[in-house]
């Protein structure tokens, strides 16, 4: 069986956010951070008054992240040190439907632990997704999860986008110098983010 997250962490604030008049689900929207071990302290000896620079190499070992924001601001964050499969993506869906309720819709992009047909099988039994409007847009349903797809290469449109940057300025002067310091590190980092609102992300237009 693949082991899907190690440590999840739950957000704790709900926010009020105007909901367009699209539908009676909860929608998700949801993506993924890669953070690797990146920093390799040396010993040496500088001059008073110096100002040494430390040395930085990038690791293979790295935690991956995934997160989800509802549309009512409420938000799920989950990491794990493998290599995500279609399983994790199956799996994370199930943890969605267990934190938010059975009827949701939830936008995915293309990664191929996502665009799957497990995954597609998953959740319509039947492993192939429907067209909708032109070529690029897809999606799979079922009876009360829907999965849509992202267009290509438009992470605008994905408000997670703008949690990753926050976290990357969390860490931005933070030395990680194994993988040790980098788990403990990460759900402090994700405490500090503020939840965007999804709306004008999907919709491109203005939330006020």
């Amino acid at each position: 069986m693949t082991k899907l997250i190690l440590k999840t962490r739950l957000s704790s604030k709900r926010q009020s956010k105007k909901r367009p008049e699209l539908t009676e689900k909860t929608v998700v929207v949801v993506d993924q951070f890669t953070k690797h071990v990146g920093t390799v302290e040396r010993r040496g000896w500088y001059p008073i008054g110096s100002d040494p620079t430390i040395e930085t190499a990038t690791s293979w070992e790295s935690v991956t992240v995934l997160g989800a924001v509802t549309d009512d601001g409420d938000s799920f964050f989950c990491w794990t040190e493998e290599n995500l499969t279609r399983f994790h993506g199956i799996r994370l869906l199930e943890a969605l439907k267990d934190r938010f309720g059975d009827e949701l819709v939830v936008f995915l992009d293309r990664a191929g632990y996502f665009w799957a047909r497990d995954l597609w099988e998953h959740v319509s039994g039947n492993r192939a997704t429907e067209t909708v409007g032109d070529s690029s847009v897809a999606c799979v349903r079922g009876d009360d999860l829907e999965v849509w797809y992202f267009p290509s290469k438009l992470p605008e449109l994905n408000a997670v986008e703008g949690c990753w940057d926050q976290l990357q300025e969390w860490f931005k002067h933070r030395l990680i110098p194994d993988l040790s310091t980098l788990e403990e590190y990460i759900p402090r980092g994700l405490n500090a983010i503020s939840e965007p609102n999804i709306w004008p992300y999907l919709t491109s237009k203005d939330s006020s």
